[in-house]
């Protein structure tokens, strides 16, 4: 399953803001808590995978987790987009009448 970072999604949907914006729009529309997709969005439905990694800093080890988009993300981020943000358009257009 090819899966793209969040940054590189960002730049493939032209989200206004890139990743943290994006970051934003998904923790506002979405359900991610951080960085972190719930648990549906990535194992019922495939559209995120979370992938836990480590790293030594000294005598630590630290652990990561780093969010990626897989192509039935993409068009799952998609469609809240035309959901939202058309909605938003809507919304300043109207009150700018």
């Amino acid at each position: 399953m090819a899966t793209l970072s969040v940054e590189e999604a960002a730049k493939k949907l032209s989200f206004p803001g890139g990743r943290n914006a994006l970051y934003q729009f998904l923790r506002d529309h979405a359900g991610f808590q951080g960085t972190i997709p719930p648990y549906h969005l990535c194992h019922l439905h495939g559209f995120f995978a979370v992938i836990d990694g480590q790293y030594e800093q000294g005598r630590r080890t630290i652990y990561t987790q780093t969010t990626k988009v897989t192509t039935k993300g993409l068009t799952f981020i998609a469609q809240l987009m035309s959901e939202h943000l058309e909605r938003s358009d809507h919304n300043l257009s109207g009150e700018s009448s």
